[in-house]
């Protein structure tokens, strides 16, 4: 710890090592020595005897509450405060949607994933005659909510419109009559006549068949890519350029996500003061901050989603664009190492205001981006061997 705080100006070293709840109150309280002592005495106590039988108990306790939907709430309000950020988070974001849905503002989000279940739709075998009735006049209203906002800044809008339009044109074409298609073909073709141009496009954005194009990498090429890239903490005092980043994130784009909605954003941070000031703010960072020239975080965005069930999206599809992007940078020569960002008030707060996140975004992850220093050593960090990373066909009760 000392080690490595000497190496932060005592400000940063207070921000990066912050005590929370009573350790906070105590180290504020107490002299140095008798806060040692005390943590030293914690130590000692979870090593005997006695404190493995004190946290078995816990433990035991903490079983019982789980097997209770009504006590783990009960677990959470009273004894435990670590899931209200969270909590939070989720309630804002499911206000955000229903307002932009009702309020006639337009959910991009929500119209990405009725088009692209409707897109589904047209792929399907047998091909169905009718389908989507409970969706599309939906659909059709959110497609007109957008185009309006469309020409108010929002340009970066327009390809996933101009999709949505190709998708509704073949919905139209392929299913046969009924009342609630021709309601949302009518609302449909008044949207086209006023804002055809907006969405005017040359490029097919249709269900089509792949086909096997040649030039794909090997098994042995990502093989040993994987084996290539480790987690490097170590750079070369040498930017890297805005164009290798963007085609790396260009990449991470085409990761697979839910419903195609694609809830994260990368904030990229590439000045020495802001990869200082960004950088600081997880606590997986000292002693090697200071020689990091890029640093990229990873926003959830949990207004793409109306329902609690949805709440872990952002976290799996903003970490599945991560390796599609580490892996991108690694074939471009630039390294790269994923920095934890644990759900800690201080560092949400802190992260929210840096970066001025509204309630219903979180920091999902951080990485630290750069051209490796070939004399530097990298942790081998031995991975688990295949046997223990799957099974096949393996049914059981849960244990």
């Amino acid at each position: 710890m000392k080690l490595q705080t000497n190496l932060l100006a005592p400000e940063e070293a207070s921000r990066v090592y912050g005590r929370r709840g009573g350790r906070r109150v105590l180290h504020a309280m107490l002299p140095t020595g008798a806060y040692d002592w005390l943590r030293g005495y914690r130590l000692r106590f979870n090593a005997s005897e006695v404190g493995r039988g004190w946290h078995g108990l816990v433990a035991r306790l903490l079983g019982l509450t789980a097997r209770s939907g009504v006590l783990s709430g009960l677990h959470y309000t009273l004894f435990s405060r670590e899931f209200d950020r969270e909590h939070r988070a989720v309630l804002a974001a499911r206000a955000r949607h229903v307002e932009d849905v009702y309020a006639g503002r337009g959910n991009l989000y929500m119209l990405r994933r009725n088009i692209h279940r409707i897109e589904k739709g047209l792929i399907m075998k047998p091909a169905r005659p009718i389908f989507a009735l409970a969706m599309i006049e939906e659909t059709v209203r959110a497609f007109g909510d957008c185009l309006l906002r469309a020409p108010a800044g929002q340009a970066q809008d327009i390809v996933s419109l101009q999709w949505a339009d190709q998708i509704l044109q073949a919905y139209f074409e392929r299913v046969d009559s009924h009342p609630i298609v021709a309601r949302a073909r009518a609302a449909y073709d008044a949207i086209i006549a006023r804002d055809a141009a907006t969405v005017a496009d040359t490029r097919a954005r249709v269900p089509f068949k792949r086909g096997s194009p040649d030039g794909l990498p090997s098994i042995e090429a990502m093989e040993a890519m994987a084996l290539h890239r480790r987690s490097v903490r170590w750079y070369l005092d040498r930017p890297v350029p805005r164009d290798v980043i963007d085609r790396a994130v260009d990449v991470a784009g085409y990761s697979p996500t839910a419903c195609n909605r694609q809830p994260f954003r990368f904030e990229i941070f590439d000045t020495p003061e802001a990869v200082s000031r960004v950088g600081a703010i997880p606590k997986g960072t000292p002693g090697w901050l200071h020689q990091i020239p890029c640093f990229l975080v990873i926003i959830g965005k949990f207004e793409a989603f109306r329902f609690e069930r949805d709440r872990h999206i952002p976290y799996i599809d903003g970490c599945l664009a991560a390796m599609s992007l580490i892996y991108a940078l690694e074939a471009q020569g630039v390294s790269s190492c994923c920095v934890n960002f644990p759900d800690y008030a201080d560092t949400e707060r802190r992260m929210a205001e840096t970066l001025g996140l509204p309630p219903w975004e979180r920091a999902v992850m951080c990485l630290a981006i750069g051209y490796p220093d070939p004399d530097e050593p990298v942790p081998f960090s031995q991975k688990l061997p295949l046997e223990s990373l799957r099974r096949y066909n393996h049914f059981g009760t849960p244990g």
